[in-house]
């Protein structure tokens, strides 16, 4: 019965893996004009996408942290797969830019060739690599200590990796990303004061979701408990506490634009409350009813901790698309036409086609090389 269930899951990651490829050649040979982007929003869903996947990237390495840092037992059996997270993620992120920028030669010529320091872009393309670099190292130091867990140098050396990665996801990962939107005076819709807190919140509450999603499936498909009684309920009330400061921050982002008395913010709060209801909607209420969901349970329920999970995976991609989409579509001057953004099949394809492969990367990752450092532990 496993067997057919694995059958079945990877089959159908392949085949959505072969739709996203099909449109990365569509898109290839035909270029931008198969995407719904255009000269007033240069960035679409990929930009969305790219920011919710480092959000992911990043609130997974914080975690990973955490557990190893401040030796938190109950959590170890996550520790692996927290890190193999952050790496997928962070690849999945870059795969992203690399659909938005539509030739991936041209973008690796941004930090090793094209040296423009006086560009964002330029410290940001070096610190994903550096970043990726430091997180496959710190996935060869677990895997060591999966077989010789009493090697004191692999753990000083693993422990120094978790301290330097934490201020390396926050600070040079996280917060440029976060402060390439905040700091654009010129739209309204970004230039406020607490987004950046917001970004960073919103990406490690994602990041837990997505782990309490891969605990409760390994749980009920292979059959492995990762998370016992006490880790579930931690990570309840670390849920509950982070949703809570997201609905915050949403919420007075809302009052911010209502109240400001801006054009562009009352034309913000316009488009979020019409043209993209359905997007505000997910967002806000997801997380309503995922705290409704997890204060209800308590961390007892775990299937009750996987559907709020889905919820906030869902909310949190809902608020990264509207963040980049309605910042764009506000017209910059007065009298230009409003061109609305919506994703094409295409884009949604490669969209489908990434997030397969990164799942299909996490699955081979985690079966091949925990299972194997596990029993070569056990022999």
């Amino acid at each position: 019965m496993k067997n057919t269930k694995s059958i079945i899951w990877y089959s159908c990651l392949i085949a959505i893996l072969l739709l996203g490829i099909y449109g990365v050649v569509i898109q290839s040979i035909e270029g931008h004009a198969v995407t719904g982007i255009n000269k007033q929003v240069p960035w679409g869903v990929y930009i969305a996408a790219f920011t919710f996947f480092i959000g992911i990237s990043t609130g997974s390495t914080i975690i990973s942290f955490i557990i190893h840092v401040f030796n938190i037992e109950y959590l170890k059996p996550i520790e692996f797969k927290t890190i193999t997270v952050s790496l997928v993620s962070l690849v999945g992120a870059v795969l992203f830019l690399i659909a938005d920028v539509g030739n991936p030669i041209r973008m690796m010529q941004v930090p090793i060739f094209m040296r423009n320091t006086s560009s964002v872009f330029f410290y940001s393309s070096l610190s994903y690599y550096l970043f990726g670099g430091l997180l496959v190292y710190q996935l060869v130091n677990y895997l060591k200590l999966m077989k010789t867990p009493n090697d004191e140098k692999i753990k000083r050396r693993a422990r120094w990796l978790a301290i330097i990665l934490f201020p390396l996801a926050m600070g040079i990962v996280l917060v440029p990303d976060g402060a390439l939107f905040s700091f654009v005076k010129a739209r309204e819709f970004w230039n406020r004061p607490l987004l950046l807190p917001h970004f960073a919140n919103a990406a490690i509450v994602s990041a837990i979701a997505v782990i309490v999603v891969i605990a409760y499936i390994s749980e009920k498909i292979e059959k492995v408990e990762l998370l016992n009684f006490s880790s579930k309920m931690l990570i309840g009330y670390l849920l509950i506490f982070l949703i809570a400061g997201v609905l915050f921050l949403d919420l007075f982002d809302l009052l911010v634009l209502n109240y400001s008395e801006k054009p562009e913010g009352i034309e913000a709060l316009k488009a979020l409350t019409s043209s993209h209801l359905v997007f505000f909607i997910v967002n806000i209420f997801g997380l309503i009813l995922a705290l409704f969901i997890i204060l209800s349970s308590k961390g007892k329920v775990f299937p009750k901790m996987f559907y709020a999970g889905i919820l906030i995976t869902l909310a949190i991609s809902a608020y990264r698309y509207n963040l980049i989409i309605i910042g764009q579509e506000l017209p910059l001057f007065e009298g230009q036409q409003v061109e609305h953004y919506f994703p094409t099949l295409i884009e949604l394809f490669i969209c489908a086609g990434v997030t397969s492969f990164i799942t299909l990367a996490y699955n081979i990752l985690v079966g091949k090389l925990e299972n194997k450092s596990l029993l070569k532990k056990i022999v």
